[in-house]
């Protein structure tokens, strides 16, 4: 009996993918397409043009193979893409307004949190953090994304990524330890 087979590791996948294996981009796809999705749902709050953006991303992947870098992380590839693809589609869809789409609130936390008050309250405090905070926290807490993958899909450093990240947690736990502390002492 011989020993299963490992999965190949992303640079492996990312070689494969670029010398056209089309079961490594399928694994690709598989790996990634449903939290890319997730990504851009909670960012356009429609199911429609948030699976229309992944299938673009995926077409533009498969196309454009041959300039994939193994070296570069292919999550924070994929992420900066779908970004990407996501200001067009805003631009596209509304030149004027469209930049100031590009985060709408995060609708939600996390499935154990059954107390709508509470709830409201975490939206609300993520709401209010700054932008650039925000979407670090985003991509950080809800995307699974390493600071060096932020920083790359944001075009940011690496030290500006921690810095945004340091001031959001030191807002939120100020913020919700306010609010929390009146709903369940007020």
């Amino acid at each position: 009996m011989s020993p299963p087979e490992s999965a190949p590791s992303e640079d492996q996948l990312v070689v494969a993918v670029k010398g056209g294996d089309e079961e490594a981009f399928r694994r690709l796809y598989f790996q990634y397409a449903e939290p890319l999705f997730g990504f851009l749902w909670r960012r356009l709050n429609q199911r429609e043009p948030a699976e229309d953006l992944v299938q673009e991303l995926f077409v533009k992947v498969w196309r454009n193979r041959a300039n994939l870098d193994p070296n570069q992380s292919i999550k924070a590839y994929l992420y900066q893409a779908a970004n990407h693809l996501m200001i067009d589609y805003f631009r596209k869809k509304n030149p004027v307004q469209g930049a100031q789409e590009l985060l709408p609130e995060h609708r939600t936390v996390t499935a154990e949190e059954d107390n709508f008050e509470k709830r409201a309250h975490i939206e609300k405090a993520l709401a209010d953090l700054p932008e650039a905070q925000r979407h670090v926290f985003v991509l950080s807490r809800f995307e699974g994304l390493r600071y060096t993958e932020i920083a790359s899909v944001l075009n940011i450093s690496v030290k500006t990524v921690e810095t945004h990240m340091n001031r959001a947690l030191k807002k939120l736990r100020h913020q919700l330890r306010t609010t929390l502390s009146l709903l369940f002492w007020g």
